[in-house]
């Protein structure tokens, strides 16, 4: 009781006797905080699966993964998962975010390396925690995302294994299929290289996984044809077309890929707009 004999003073009451709920319309929510492993963020980033497998709880004594082999560029290895290995650790070390961009364990590992001792880690990773493949950072981007990006072929042909060993051809379009903050998957992370054989490696890869990923995204936005275009990788959209004559057009703010081809043509290339006049 304050001094006088009054009750302290509090929220006021709403009809009914109750009390407001939820925090004050004048104060805004607090932030998602980040939780700090470092230890977890260095092992991820350095691809070393045996405190990877410690710090996110290891189910058995000196379990491991099956032994993963490096892929060939162009090729694809059958993975078999094991049921008892593919249950989710109740550990949160499994859903942690390891930095500012939310990004997961899978995040970290499939954009710092596609070495085997990389791609050991992702394999791992993914039998504590078959979710993670899906799961966004901050910006909305997928391990693929992540992988592509980075240039890191083998290991965007490892996660394409992964999930096809998974649930087959719908699990890896699925994960494809996914568009970040951008609208943009995979695909539009791999056109962005500056490698170019790199670039017509990848793209072949996940053109191979999905035949239909050059119609994402699906109405508006930044298709890869347009991308491929706007970026002068006039082989790579052209390959693009012959693949798959249904694909997507669509560029931003209402465009279309015959506009930034017609641009194009403006300049000194030898790029020809009518390639793409049927749009």
């Amino acid at each position: 009781m304050e001094s006088g004999g009054k009750a302290p003073s509090g929220p006021p009451m709403e009809s009914g006797g109750k009390a407001p709920s939820g925090p004050p319309k004048d104060k805004e929510a607090k932030p998602a905080v980040v939780q700090q492993h470092p230890k977890l963020l260095m092992a991820a980033r350095k691809g070393h699966w045996t405190p990877l497998n410690v710090l996110m709880g290891n189910s058995g004594a000196g379990a491991t993964p099956p032994a993963v082999h490096a892929v060939p560029p162009g090729g694809l290895i059958n993975i078999v998962i094991d049921d008892e290995q593919a249950d989710v650790v109740d550990n949160s070390a499994t859903t942690i975010t390891l930095d500012v961009e939310l990004n997961n364990v899978l995040h970290v590992v499939a954009s710092s390396g596609d070495g085997d001792e990389f791609l050991e880690s992702a394999r791992g990773i993914y039998c504590k925690a078959k979710h993670l493949l899906d799961a966004r950072n901050k910006k909305g981007d997928t391990p693929f995302h992540c992988a592509a990006r980075a240039g890191m072929l083998k290991m965007v042909t490892h996660l394409i294994c992964l999930a096809k060993a998974e649930g087959g051809d719908d699990r890896v379009k699925a994960a494809l299929r996914k568009q970040n903050e951008q609208g943009e998957t995979a695909l539009h992370a791999a056109l962005r290289l500056s490698d170019k054989e790199t670039v017509r490696a990848m793209v072949h890869e996940l053109w191979v996984a999905d035949p239909e990923l050059t119609r994402f995204p699906l109405a508006s936005g930044t298709s890869p044809l347009y991308l491929a275009v706007s970026l002068g990788r006039e082989d790579i959209a052209e390959g693009l077309h012959e693949q798959d004559p249904g694909l997507s057009y669509s560029g931003p703010n209402g465009q279309n890929v015959l506009h930034v081809a017609v641009l194009r043509s403006t300049r000194p290339t030898g790029f020809d707009p009518q390639t793409f006049s049927a749009c």
